[in-house]
């Protein structure tokens, strides 16, 4: 089993969120710590991160982003994600079954724990992904010019209560975990038999505004 991460030097909600301290450590370390002993893999427009991983990460390889990749969502308009998992497969993983862990340090509560846990179902399934559940009054917005609202899980012409609601699952991007073939055969990260794994809180926590990582301070 072999993880894969992201790491950007740069981010758009808040001002470089992968460095960010969250108690006495940096977002993108607590992940990492997290994963000791595991067999890690980086790729990263940071020499911050890759100098720090030589020095401090020994079970880590951090190698930098290739220059393609670099400023291609702004170019592309399209994230560089499939791209990079790619190339990370084709110069990391020789074993077509090999299991791959595609894992976010902004999820800074994660436990490997809970990743052997989910990668169990790869015994029936040809992927998983994490998912948080959401019970509450939900709709979504369709049409162009004139837009409306639509109830996804109730009726609004019925009172219930929330916990009579159908949940709706939705990625929280904490993992998404299959084999190197199953990526190669759909070029994505989920297969066409995939498991949704339902993280709990603090787990299902993903940095991803500043309100993220308010309850993030908090949480340490």
């Amino acid at each position: 089993m072999k993880f894969f991460i992201i790491i950007k030097e740069k981010s758009q909600r808040i001002k470089k969120k992968n460095f960010v301290k969250i108690g006495n450590k940096q977002l993108w370390k607590h992940l990492i710590l997290e994963l000791r002993g595991q067999k890690v893999f980086i790729d990263t427009d940071s020499k911050k991160v890759i100098l720090d991983c030589k020095k401090n990460f020994p079970w880590v390889t951090a190698y930098p982003r290739k220059k393609k990749f670099i400023n291609f969502e702004e170019k592309q308009k399209q994230s560089p994600t499939l791209l990079m998992i790619n190339n990370f497969l084709d110069n990391f993983v020789r074993d077509n079954n090999e299991i791959v862990v595609c894992t976010h340090v902004t999820s800074p509560f994660l436990k490997l724990k809970t990743i052997k846990q989910a990668v169990r179902k790869l015994k029936k399934h040809d992927s998983v992904t994490s998912v948080t559940k959401h019970q509450e009054f939900s709709w979504i917005e369709k049409g162009k010019k004139n837009k409306k609202f639509f109830p996804i899980n109730f009726n609004p012409k019925v009172v219930t209560k929330t916990q009579n609601l159908k949940p709706i699952y939705m990625s929280n991007g904490s993992f998404f975990i299959f084999r190197k073939k199953t990526f190669k055969k759909y070029n994505n990260r989920i297969g066409n038999n995939p498991y949704y794994y339902k993280l709990k809180f603090p787990e299902s926590v993903e940095i991803d505004n500043k309100e993220d990582l308010y309850l993030a301070k908090k949480i340490i």
